[in-house]
């Protein structure tokens, strides 16, 4: 038996623990409040009792995983009661150390003694396959002593979609442009067009490595594409060939999206004043020495509320701060953001902003005029029997779709 564990309850969790819950052999386990952690589970696991159409819960069989993921390494499951949500590169780390998430024998081996069995961790989570250093440090901290698991994690934004008797689970690419100054005119109004030439210039690709022609970005990005803030999100339909098809549902609408997102970059160093800093309460780009004192800075300090009092921007850190947000090393993160600074004069304050603008479409193949295109990866998991079986063409050992350790 398969057991899925899903901590949160906003209602893509709970769409994803009723859809998931009818995966075949598979148990959504429920905990207390107070245990809905990954330590929770494992204790729960280890008082299964027997039951009628389980009669031997242990060994266990895989476990499957639903929450929210980033592929800055954030993923909103908690692993224990003290290493709260989200999990991160750091809490794992302490979770291993801890041996606080650690698969046991009594889980894995079989009633009659022998090996361990080798099961597999299924995370499921937007794009948490992208943050391999989080993925292969959670895999540590609960692979068992003497024993070996597998992990997979999505590399893409993992969906859900209803369809005539039951739902669609699907990978979809996330195509994002970022940059600096939001896409503008002098006059201050937006500037569609340089969008649109920033994502045929970033030559995005579908999985098989077909470009996407200049004029479908067209067609996926919206006339307004910097919208209110409580709409940052805007979905639209995307209607695919299913290969193959469910029942009688050949061609099906899914969805696709548009997302509009500003990161926030900050850095605070106490500094006395020699005389170079110019005092103020607004923000103001930086002098050359100024941003030398970021890049020496950077290395030393301490980021707030950082477990352990870690280093997170030392490049002699296993997996640095900069790193998770796609920067390739310190210089690249000091150089290619427009920094701004405020003086107190005591602390020298540092802003940055990025603008992130994100096309979410469903992996399919490319489409050949006049034909749709054709959605081969998913699952269809009927809510009831009438629908037919199961469809499981979502292929978790397909290393374009999931990391796999």
């Amino acid at each position: 038996m398969d057991y899925l564990f899903v901590p949160g309850n906003d209602a893509a969790e709970r769409l994803g623990r009723q859809v998931l819950s009818r995966r075949p052999n598979t148990f959504a386990v429920t905990v207390p409040n107070r245990q809905r952690h990954v330590a929770g589970l494992l204790a729960r696991l280890a008082t299964l009792a027997p039951t009628q159409g389980n009669p031997d819960p242990r060994p266990i069989g895989d476990l499957l995983f639903v929450a929210h993921g980033l592929e800055t390494g954030h993923y909103f499951l908690p692993l224990s009661r003290v290493l709260g949500s989200p999990a991160d590169f750091e809490r794992a780390e302490d979770a291993d150390a801890a041996d606080s998430i650690r698969l046991t024998a009594p889980l894995l081996t079989p009633a009659g003694g022998g090996n361990m069995n080798v099961i597999t961790a299924r995370l499921r989570g937007c794009n948490i396959g992208r943050a391999r250093p989080f993925v292969e440090k959670l895999h540590e901290a609960m692979t068992p002593a003497g024993g070996t698991l597998n992990m997979t994690a999505p590399l893409h934004f993992d969906e859900f979609h209803g369809v005539a008797g039951g739902t669609v689970e699907f990978p979809a690419h996330k195509f994002t442009v970022k940059a600096n100054q939001p896409f503008r005119r002098p006059n201050g109004s937006s500037d569609r067009n340089a969008l649109l030439t920033a994502f045929d210039t970033a030559a995005f690709t579908y999985l098989d490595g077909t470009a996407i022609p200049a004029a479908d970005w067209t067609n996926w990005v919206p006339p307004e594409i910097h919208p209110p803030r409580a709409r940052w999100k805007q979905t639209f339909d995307f209607d695919v060939d299913l290969d193959p098809p469910v029942g009688a549902q050949a061609t099906r609408t899914m969805h696709r999206e548009y997302r509009y997102e500003t990161r926030r970059f900050t850095w605070d160093w106490g500094a006395a004043d020699p005389g170079q800093h110019q005092r103020g309460a607004r923000l103001r780009p930086l002098t050359p020495d100024e941003r030398d004192i970021l890049r020496d800075t950077l290395p030393q300090g301490r980021v707030p509320n950082a477990p352990g009092g870690r280093h997170l921007y030392d490049p002699a850190y296993p997996w640095p701060l900069y790193e998770r947000y796609g920067f390739a090393d310190l210089d690249d993160y000091v150089d290619n953001l427009d920094w701004q600074v405020r003086f107190d004069g005591r602390t020298l304050h540092y802003r940055a902003v990025r603008h992130e603008y994100t096309v979410m479409l469903p992996v399919t193949d490319p489409p050949a005029p006049p034909n749709l295109p054709v959605l081969r990866f998913y699952n269809f998991l009927p809510s009831r029997a009438a629908a037919g079986p199961p469809v499981l063409n979502l292929d978790e050992t397909n290393a374009d779709l999931f990391l796999i350790l």
